[in-house]
């Protein structure tokens, strides 16, 4: 594996982790009603979708989209 390929990999894994924090820091933020909780669902659930598909998880990446559209209505809704 080169050097650029060992960076492409540790730069994923930390996105997956990224992602992993902010779903769970936004059922944090809504539990208490803030509605920026539909924004860091979002951004969470895409980065988990990104790394999803890296590790070819096709599952687990369009499951991770369709809960960031999902949460992109939920944010219109509490607007």
């Amino acid at each position: 594996m080169t050097k650029w390929e060992e960076y492409a990999e540790k730069i994923t894994e930390r996105i997956g982790w990224l992602g992993a924090g902010l779903v769970i820091f936004g059922y944090y933020l809504n539990a208490n009603g803030h509605i920026s909780s539909w924004l860091v669902w979002v951004i969470g659930n895409l980065c988990v979708a990104g790394y999803s598909w890296h590790k070819k998880a096709y599952s687990t990446a369009l499951m991770s989209i369709v809960i960031a559209v999902m949460n992109i209505y939920g944010y219109l809704k509490w607007s």
